[in-house]
């Protein structure tokens, strides 16, 4: 069966010949349009079947409405399916078989109104030739093309000849343009992570395509894909196993804010809107600002799984005290109870408060807590009621004595005492502000030393921190959710399937992914895996206790100088005892001139230089050096030369203590180039890349911190174009014999 619509012209012209590319271009386009204008005729069609199935009232049996909604459902998703957002476009590629058949492959499967398929997904099995296909092993492959696209319009496209015996039988040859993954590479950046569906190489297809069983680690340096690489990946596990992930979730945890809006575009892109994607800070307790990073030392203290016992003991040190007086009355006898058996019944139940087991959480034993303390209420009016000669009842229940405890103000005064609502914010507030004695609390857990930084960094803190996330949501494991939380939510039109008759109801809809409280991701996507601290992999990991895991990073860049230092390490506070690590090793994003600067920054940080990604393409441009004193001037000059004559995003990179003067210096340009310009530190950067690079004050970002050297790695890696490095006269630091020294005023901003 051909996979194409049929094309007129079946002779292909000689390579190169006169008008060979216009014509093999004109014949894509006309093939493009056709795929184009099925996708619309079938989303416009959906939609109108959903505006039809919710305004039909034809039927009053359950039956009917259940069909209706069912039907409503079914073209909703039809019509997300086919809703893209800022595409290149929906064909990237075709294949001739050796066969006589030829493919195309796209974002998404299209039947035409024939049943002819007109266009192949990406992810199905028949596709994954035009990822793996080589000349040695052609798989049944004659030539390969690849289109190069500007929306629904054919710029250029590329041509492998992969079988040439095969190509001669059928006629073809290569009519080549510039190379697809080049081009790609070459075009300036907008801000927004793309897609590279259509360039994905034979390495990253296999990491795509490979099972989602326990642990896999994706790992590399700067520029190999390693992020673009997982979410596809999250998109062809919801295209192969959609029932098992969309239905309970995919998970994808960036580091920062701005790492998440970055990637954001990518899989909704490749048609897929149901993962979640939110910063590791989001897994902080819901209305809990955080922002920013503790000193190394601290965040080490603050992630060290010792903190698990910190915490266990934090809930019993900010509870209040128990009442000194309570008195109890009850058929003629007054006792005054004893607090300090109150105090051990309350130590009994902390005890059995378990985070992440079932029924366990603090709150989820209220009751049972409640219950002990009637009981040690009811044996000490017992005592005193049997010593006045009084008779006491067989047992509690049925006598009234619970009734006469909840009608009395000060057992009801000793219960909000003994076993009050607490919060993971509360709880951790009260540590940090010097509510609870933090040396005696932790005294027996954490080293004198590191109590100290504890004390001195919340002392100085003015809002929560990531590294602050690992406590908060152990807190809330431990709390478990508060009384009242457990009642059903109201519903809302979540686009789900929801059923009902007039005499009864019955709601089918999808597990709300989006919940903050939600547990049971299918699989997480855990991305600059390297800077999780171990209370940080505890947090994540509770959001997917049965899920499979793609974990991304790179040790190179770390941001941590403690625990875990390998992968098989985190594969172990994730609950997994196998895990499968996979190494890209080709750098698509830095040019070769600027990957010289990263090894040498590579080899003061103490790695192999083997370990450095080969970079693919060069660009002819030394990365530069500028000596200044005045480091925010020398900047906004740089930047209003480098935007002057090119497109594109332009990163400025420095130390914290430089971030204000240079923001000012960039709001002080026009308007217009402002908007291409972000300015971050090192940490904030990781994972992003950008046209062209300005990291200033190098040697400060060395000096700031134990792993200074890292972060100029990470600096230095963001650019796919050029690299300008800003220093104070004299400054030394790793790859500065690598950079060529320029005066400002004669930079240029040419290709």
């Amino acid at each position: 069966m051909t996979l194409d619509v049929p094309v007129a012209d079946d002779a292909t012209p000689e390579p190169n010949a006169p008008g060979a590319r216009r014509r093999a271009i004109a014949e894509e386009q006309a093939h493009l349009d056709h795929i184009h204008d099925r996708v619309e005729q079938l989303r416009r069609t959906a939609s109108a079947r959903v505006t039809e199935a919710a305004a039909d009232r034809s039927g009053s049996t359950f039956q009917a409405r259940f069909e209706r909604d069912v039907t409503a459902h079914h073209h909703a998703t039809r019509q997300a399916r086919y809703t893209f957002g800022d595409v290149e476009s929906l064909a990237f590629g075709r294949l001739d078989l050796r066969d006589g058949d030829r493919m195309h492959v796209g974002r998404v499967s299209v039947v035409d109104d024939q049943g002819d398929v007109v266009l192949v997904d990406w992810r199905a099995p028949a596709a994954a030739a035009f990822y793996q296909a080589t000349a040695a092993r052609p798989d049944g492959v004659a030539r390969r093309r690849t289109l190069v696209t500007r929306g629904r319009t054919v710029k250029d496209l590329d041509d492998e000849v992969l079988d040439p015996d095969a190509a001669d039988a059928l006629g073809l040859t290569a009519v080549t343009g510039q190379g697809a993954l080049l081009a790609a590479l070459s075009r300036a950046r907008t801000g927004a992570m793309r897609d590279i569906v259509s360039t994905i190489q034979s390495d990253q297809d296999a990491i795509i395509r490979s099972p989602a069983t326990g642990t896999l680690v994706v790992t590399g340096g700067p520029g190999t894909g390693k992020t673009v690489v997982a979410l596809h990946r999250v998109a062809f596990l919801l295209y192969r196993d959609r029932d098992r992930f969309e239905g309970r979730g995919v998970l994808v945890i960036g580091p920062s804010d701005a790492f998440t809006e970055y990637t954001a575009r990518v899989l909704p892109a490749l048609g897929e809107d149901r993962a979640v994607q939110r910063p590791l800070a989001a897994l902080a307790p819901k209305g809990t600002e955080v922002s920013g990073w503790d000193e190394l030392e601290v965040a080490r203290v603050k992630g060290d799984l010792a903190m698990i016992e910190v915490c266990q003991r934090a809930l019993g040190a900010v509870l209040p005290p128990i009442p000194p007086d309570t008195r109890v009355s009850f058929e003629g006898t007054t006792v005054t109870v004893p607090p300090a058996e109150v105090e051990r019944v309350r130590e009994r139940q902390l005890g059995r408060v378990r985070a992440d087991t079932n029924g366990a959480s603090y709150h989820q034993r209220t009751e049972a807590a409640d219950q002990a303390l009637r009981s040690v209420l009811w044996k000490v009016w017992a005592s005193a009621h049997r010593s006045s000669g009084g008779r006491v009842p067989d047992a509690r229940e049925g006598s009234g004595f619970d009734a006469a405890l909840d009608r009395s103000p000060q057992v009801r005064m000793l219960r909000r005492c003994y076993w009050p609502e607490l919060s993971a914010t509360g709880v951790l507030s009260e540590l940090a502000t010097g509510g609870v004695d933090l040396p005696a609390l932790l005294g027996s857990i954490v080293p004198p030393e590191d109590v100290q930084r504890l004390v001195d960094a919340w002392a100085a803190a003015t809002g929560w921190t990531i590294d602050d996330m690992g406590l908060l949501d152990e807190l809330a494991a431990l709390l478990g959710p508060s009384p009242g939380r457990g009642a059903k939510r109201e519903a809302k039109d979540d686009g789900g399937l929801r059923v009902s008759s007039d005499a009864w109801n019955i709601e089918i809809e999808p597990v709300d992914v989006e919940a903050d409280d939600y547990r049971d991701f299918a699989h997480v996507v855990v991305d600059e895996a390297q800077d999780l601290t171990p209370m940080q992999w505890r947090a994540v990991a509770r959001r997917g206790p049965y899920a499979s895991w793609t974990v991304v990073g790179d040790l190179a860049q770390r941001s941590r100088v403690a625990d875990p230092a390998t992968w098989e390490d985190i594969a172990r506070l994730i609950g997994r005892r196998e895990v499968a690590v996979r190494s890209l090793t080709v750098n698509y994003r830095t040019p070769a001139e600027i990957a010289e600067v990263a090894r040498e920054v590579l080899i003061a940080a103490g790695h192999d230089p083997a370990s450095a990604p080969q970079a693919v393409r060069g660009t002819g441009t030394s990365p530069a050096l500028v000596t200044s004193e005045d480091l925010p001037g020398t900047v906004g000059a740089l930047i209003e030369q480098l935007t002057a004559t090119q497109d594109g995003t332009v990163a400025v990179i420095a130390p914290e203590d430089h971030l204000v003067s240079l923001r000012s210096a960039v709001a002080t340009l026009p308007v217009e180039v402002a908007e291409r310009v972000r300015v971050h530190e090192p940490r904030t950067v990781k994972g992003l890349e950008f046209d062209d690079v300005l990291v200033v004050a190098p040697e400060q970002i060395v000096g700031g911190s134990a792993v200074g050297t890292h972060q100029l790695y990470v600096a230095v890696t963001r650019a796919t174009r050029s690299l300008h490095v800003v220093a104070g006269e004299g400054a030394r630091f790793p790859g500065r014999e690598r950079l060529t020294a320029t005066e400002r005023a004669v930079i240029g901003g040419g290709p």
